[in-house]
């Protein structure tokens, strides 16, 4: 039995869920189907529209430990051998004891993005900083994964972002989208689309903002209520095709999760920033590697970041060169086969001995 453990709420986001996902469809591309299971009713819905069981745990999807009886159970009515189980985790809540008593019940494999080694079979960190953190796992002792699969190599691109990923950039910029992922805990956006709308160099520019409101935007009836009749501002929720909104736009403005690389797919130019701490390490990374702008930590500094990006969507405007740029750099983080290696990689761990 193959299981896929992530959740996805109002407060972690669905980016979990998101990347598994992507995941489980190239495991079903090679024949295999896994079963999601999760603590969290709310991402049942989509992942169910995706074509994949589930199975809901009467658990605090903040206390993993608590879960493992009812792993054990799920696992033994599929009455098979214990190496014929095969866990993927994704959380932020899980803990090296978590995994110690899961691999009595399971291989394990898990999504990592810190620098913490984990005793697993598998551990991946697909993240553009992912292959500075090869000591941080090698180091791991005790911990130390049996297997550490790393860098952009391995991103799970969603299947949109697989298929007709052309992309041509225009004389001059119209539109630009605003996203702050699947929630938007500081009102970021109104923030950064306040910014853009009154600064005098970039109302020339006549911009159109489409401003992506996620699933958990505590700040949805906000948005619509402060942009109501604006013609420069267009809300979209319950995205559908976030690519087809991307491809639209002129650049893109987005918090550094999994998004970075979707846009990084299609090259639109984009300047980034962060709210959290596992945010932090893509941004900084990125502009390392690329020409891409880090407008910093929201959650700390909003005014600067919201300066910073004002001043990085004038220079897009001004400079196609620079867009240009942006435009061929992205386009070398990701080839778009991450989600199929992390897909054998854990369908071969049924095959090892044990």
């Amino acid at each position: 039995m193959f299981i896929i453990r992530a959740d996805g709420n109002s407060v972690i986001g669905m980016g979990h869920v998101m990347r598994c996902l992507s995941i489980a469809d190239a495991m079903k591309q090679q024949g295999v189907g896994p079963v999601f299971v999760t603590a969290c009713g709310e991402c049942i819905p989509m992942i169910e529209r995706r074509g994949f069981q589930t199975r809901l745990l009467t658990t605090d999807y903040r206390d993993m430990l608590s879960e493992l009886p009812q792993l054990a159970q799920i696992l033994a009515e599929e009455n098979c051998e214990i190496k014929k189980h095969v866990i993927l985790v994704d959380s932020y809540q899980v803990s090296e004891a978590y995994f110690r008593e899961l691999h009595k019940l399971a291989r394990t494999a898990c999504l990592e993005d810190m620098g913490q080694p984990y005793p697993v079979d598998v551990l991946i960190n697909y993240n553009i900083y992912g292959e500075k953190l090869a000591p941080c796992y090698e180091a791991g002792g005790m911990n130390k994964p049996q297997q550490i699969l790393l860098g952009t190599a391995y991103m799970p691109l969603r299947q949109e972002f697989l298929e007709d990923v052309t992309y041509m950039l225009r004389e001059k910029m119209t539109d630009v989208m605003i996203t702050t992922g699947g929630s938007d805990p500081f009102f970021a956006a109104k923030a950064f689309a306040d910014a853009f709308l009154t600064d005098k160099t970039l109302q020339k520019e006549n911009i159109r903002y489409h401003i992506i409101s996620g699933p958990f935007n505590s700040h949805a009836a906000d948005l619509k209520e402060l942009y109501a009749g604006n013609e420069n501002v267009v809300i979209h929720e319950k995205v559908t095709s976030m690519k087809e909104i991307m491809r639209q736009c002129d650049a893109v403005l987005t918090a550094t999760g999994s998004t970075i690389y979707e846009v990084s797919a299609l090259g639109v130019p984009m300047l980034v920033f962060y709210f959290a701490e596992n945010q932090r390490q893509g941004a900084e990374e990125l502009e390392k590697k690329t020409c891409v702008i880090n407008c910093g930590d929201f959650s700390k500094v909003p005014e600067n970041v919201v300066e910073r990006a004002v001043a990085t969507l004038t220079r897009c405007t001004q400079e196609k060169s620079y867009r240009e740029l942006l435009n061929q750099e992205e386009k070398k983080l990701v080839d778009g086969k991450g989600a199929c290696r992390i897909a054998k990689a854990i369908i071969h761990l049924q095959e090892k001995k044990r």
